[in-house]
């Protein structure tokens, strides 16, 4: 302390150093944290329903196989199931296979999304 009862300016310098460092960590952790969910395995039902799709629909077979080619894993990421759902859906649709009619009729629904041709295809 200074003369006059006032902290010094290193020690106010310190204080803030500390603050900002557990900012900085606390940042930084809830990014692996997130990155951690996105690439995580989708959750079982979602997983069944991709294979359920895929048993019925050769194309759609061959988009997910293209997928876990690409990413070298045997599970679709959370973060890209959306895009992977919608695609094998449509590919399904091609291949005359009556998803509506089955017991994904939710999912297929909730898959749904205007997509052009292209889009299709690609892979997230």
């Amino acid at each position: 302390m200074t003369a006059n009862g006032k902290p010094s300016i290193l020690r106010k310098g310190v204080r803030l150093a500390v603050v900002l460092l557990v900012l900085a960590g606390l940042l930084v952790g809830f990014r692996l944290w997130k990155t951690s969910l996105e690439n995580a395995p989708v959750d079982a039902s979602y997983r069944d329903f991709l294979e359920y799709v895929t048993a019925q629909s050769p194309a759609a077979r061959l988009y997910l196989g293209r997928y876990y080619q690409r990413y070298a894993r045997d599970t679709v990421a959370a973060r890209h199931f959306y895009q992977v759902c919608s695609s094998v859906t449509h590919l399904a649709d091609r291949d005359g296979v009556d998803l509506r009619g089955s017991a994904w009729h939710t999912m297929t629904d909730a898959c749904r999304r205007p997509m052009t041709d292209d889009e299709i295809h690609i892979l997230p």
